[in-house]
């Protein structure tokens, strides 16, 4: 039972929405109409298993490998988003929970019955460990370890489109989607100056220990002002690009703001996505009662 604890903590029941509104997303940008996949079977198991699975892959193998510089860090000593040290004599557990969440997450792509599915679920899964495990450890490589948490996130996005019968091809390139893996980019770049102190102690590469805090933070807001260049509309996605951007330039004049805006802009992603959601369930129930 301690044992399962553990493994609900460590996968931040907080943390559980962020794959599967991704995941939605993708489904309402996707050939199909939205109603209809929410229907199939294949569609809900993929939807479900980038909640609690996902989740504890992502930050189960980060707390098994950052176990050194968490126990330095004041933001993991609370349950939460921010996440807890992970006791050393549990991490074989975690370890072997994330594999077994890893076939889950595969198998569910399988049954989509669509090659391109596969190859994006298959990719999400690598970087997933990838980020945190040797011997890539992309949180380590500066600029990239941001660069690659963007990317995990717009797989999650891709994996909904993908289900959906999105194809890998020019037009997928064009989605509105990939916004929001730039935008996660920059709120990497904010976490790691919030965790700047605790990863220099331990020798940590990062993209704030490397180029210092107020580089990462530019780089951040250049991430978000780069999107609302793509997005150039104030539509639910280009205000929650705006608000995001308007979080991440105080820390860059005031350091010690920055633990207060990334928590801002995590609530607001999840205000924001909860906003756009609503806003296209009522064009769809509009366009039901035009039909009927």
């Amino acid at each position: 039972m301690e044992s399962f604890k553990v493994l609900l903590r460590t996968s931040r029941p907080v943390g559980w929405f962020f794959g599967p509104i991704l995941y939605a997303i993708g489904l309402v940008h996707s050939p199909e109409p939205f109603t209809s996949l929410l229907r199939k079977r294949a569609v809900i198991l993929q939807l479900l298993s980038l909640s609690f699975p996902l989740a504890l892959i992502v930050f189960g193998v980060n707390d098994v490998y950052d176990f050194e510089t968490d126990t330095r860090n004041a933001r993991k000593k609370i349950d939460g988003l921010e996440g807890t040290i992970l006791d050393p004599n549990y991490h074989a557990v975690v370890t072997l929970a994330a594999w077994v969440a890893t076939a889950v997450i595969l198998a569910t792509s399988f049954t989509s019955g669509r090659r391109s599915n596969v190859a994006v679920v298959s990719l999400l899964l690598f970087l997933s460990w990838q980020y945190s495990a040797p011997p890539s450890r992309l949180k380590e490589q500066p600029f990239f370890d941001s660069l690659s948490n963007g990317v995990i996130i717009d797989l999650a996005y891709l994996t909904g489109y993908t289900a959906g019968g999105g194809r890998l091809d020019r037009r997928m390139l064009t989605l509105k989607g990939h916004i929001l893996g730039l935008c996660t980019a920059g709120v990497h770049a904010l976490g790691a100056v919030v965790d700047v102190d605790a990863d220099a102690a331990v020798g940590q590469r990062t993209i704030a220990t490397v180029f210092g805090p107020r580089l990462a933070l530019v780089f951040g807001a250049v991430s978000y002002l780069t999107a609302l260049f793509i997005e150039r509309q104030l539509t639910v996605f280009g205000v929650y690009i705006l608000g995001g951007l308007l979080m991440m330039v105080p820390p860059i004049v005031d350091l010690s703001l920055a633990h207060a805006a990334f928590q801002a802009v995590v609530y607001w992603t999840g205000v924001m996505s909860a906003i756009w959601f609503a806003q296209k369930a009522v064009v769809a129930a509009r366009r039901g009662r035009g039909s009927d």
